[in-house]
């Protein structure tokens, strides 16, 4: 037993298992930097609305991040608020132009040319707009500079693709290295690394806030975004090799092969080749019928209207068992999930103060908590609903959807800090939804068709922010003197409806139960 087990250990892919991991450093310093500025970068940019736009003294601006504020300044604060939540409006559209048209092509740059060229590029963007928000927030410290300079700071990352084109290639470098049994889990543990990123960056921040200042942060943020980028270039490896064993191959996929050499009248040559060398080391030799298609690709242009077709026709093309009509679904209800979050994040600061009076130190204490319980929901339901109730994907992902309602609820109503408290409670699941959503994907089409059709969720996640943006705005504005909190209800009446698009998936998988056994298990 012993010789077996020092052979079992000779023979284990350790490489492959440590490549697994590579991607978490990266997202983890990627996420830590932008939540260690965020919240200050938003209370500096009001701070300079006040001094540079409205012309108020600087006394009675300090005083805007202050809880005990006077009636005075409270007025200010409401004033300044309807002035700002155009700002932000017009920075989260002007961030969502390019990364839309990029979602056009990145399905197709993923499987043809790799993950990590994708990554490379989309970290270089984020470098340049932090270093150019420290640059004007430096300059802000001795000139009195317009708060719309900032704007110019998402130039680099919206133009080069931003989150649209990071987490395409970051989830299929996930999918590359997974198979359909560890996928949730990996999944679930990169949503944790994303908890822990948001709750340590955002703890940390007004501590490193009050001891420094508003400049010194945004440099520190920069400098940990340089260094994952240095990270990227340097350390991770190319995923797109790094394929399941043959035997973990799904029969579906199977068939895609041999479908697509049927059409080149070479089935029965592979089909003898693949005899002979069934019990040999050496693989089955038919990569030579498929080096045509390869060349085919490789002659497609940066901006080909190629790329858009091979991703459009994957997409729409019709699956055995209703699979198409499940990828729409999942797609539609995380596209829903992503309208609510852009249209959410555009006001949802500017809420908590008017209806809170928080302070930086209150906000990130807050914003603490609010991503600590929902990393705790997603260890829960991976390893207690999952592994010992055996709750399927599908249903994670309802119950997700499920307590995101209550918790939109919750807030809407809340008028009192520990209400808003109460609905983080309400919300213990949601951060589920978005890895079960990508794993009920990836587990039903085979690994060359994820790039393309984790692309067109992003292509339609990135044009949420033109609709979301205005609308939130707008009925924040709309209510603000009477209850800010009411678009948390118009979030609770979207995610309904996503409860329902996939409670449709499960109604599918109830309907073809033994196909989709192991797949939706």
């Amino acid at each position: 037993m012993e010789k077996a087990s020092l052979s079992q250990l000779k023979t284990l892919e350790w490489g492959r298992l440590f490549n697994m991991f590579y991607i978490e450093p990266v997202l983890f310093m990627l996420i830590f930097s932008h939540m260690l500025s965020g919240t200050v970068m938003r209370n500096q940019l009001i701070y300079q609305a006040c001094t540079v736009i409205f012309q108020y003294n600087e006394t009675d601006c300090k005083l805007l991040d202050s809880k005990n504020t006077t009636t005075e300044i409270q007025a200010i604060e409401t004033e300044l608020q309807d002035y700002v939540a155009n700002m932000f409006l017009t920075r989260t559209l002007f961030e969502s132009i390019m990364p839309a048209i990029c979602g056009l092509f990145v399905g197709s740059w993923s499987d043809q040319y790799g993950r990590k060229p994708l990554m490379i590029v989309s970290l270089v963007g984020f470098s340049a707009s932090a270093l150019i928000s420290s640059i004007i927030c430096w300059l802000s410290s001795y000139y009195m500079v317009n708060p719309w300079w900032y704007t110019l700071a998402a130039v680099p990352h919206s133009v080069l693709g931003g989150w649209c084109v990071f987490s395409v290639a970051a989830f299929c470098f996930i999918t590359d290295t997974t198979d359909m049994k560890t996928r949730p889990y990996r999944m679930i543990f990169m949503e944790i690394i994303l908890f822990v990123a948001l709750t340590s960056g955002s703890l940390l921040s007004s501590f490193v806030y009050a001891a420094t200042s508003s400049a010194f942060v945004q440099s520190l943020s920069c400098l940990i975004v340089i260094i994952a980028t240095l990270f990227i270039i340097f350390y991770l490896p190319e995923s797109l090799g790094m394929s399941p064993e043959e035997d973990e191959i799904p029969e579906k996929e199977k068939n895609v092969v041999v479908t697509v050499l049927d059409h080149k009248n070479k089935t029965n040559e592979i089909s003898a080749e693949a005899e002979k060398t069934e019990n040999c080391d050496d693989p089955p030799k038919y990569e030579s019928p498929e080096k045509p298609l390869e060349d085919k690709v490789e002659k497609a242009g940066l901006f080909s209207i190629k790329h858009v077709k091979d991703m459009f026709s994957t997409c729409f093309k019709k699956r055995e068992n209703n699979a198409h009509t499940i990828i729409w679904l999942v797609t539609l209800a995380g596209f829903v999930s992503i309208f609510v979050a852009d249209g959410v994040m555009t006001v949802n600061y500017l809420f908590v103060r008017q209806q809170f009076h928080f302070t930086v130190r209150d906000f990130t204490i807050f914003e603490t908590f609010s991503q600590s319980v929902p990393m705790l929901g997603a260890v829960l339901g991976i390893l207690i609903l999952r592994k010992f109730f055996g709750l399927s994907v599908v249903a994670l992902a309802l119950l997700s959807l499920l307590s995101e309602v209550a918790a939109n609820i919750a807030r809407g109503f809340a008028y009192l800090s520990w209400h808003l408290y109460l609905s983080v409670v309400l919300g213990i699941f949601r951060s589920i939804q978005g890895p079960m959503f990508r794993t009920i994907v990836s587990n039903i089409v085979p690994p060359s068709d994820t790039g393309k059709l984790f692309a067109i969720g992003n292509i339609l996640q990135s044009f949420a922010p033109f609709v979301a943006a205005p609308l939130y705005t707008a009925i924040y504005k709309e209510s603000l003197a009477s209850n800010p909190g009411g678009f948390n209800f118009l979030s609770a009446a979207f995610y309904g409806l996503a409860f329902i698009l996939i409670g449709w998936v499960m109604r599918i998988k109830f309907k073809h139960q033994k196909f989709y056994a192991k797949t939706l298990k």
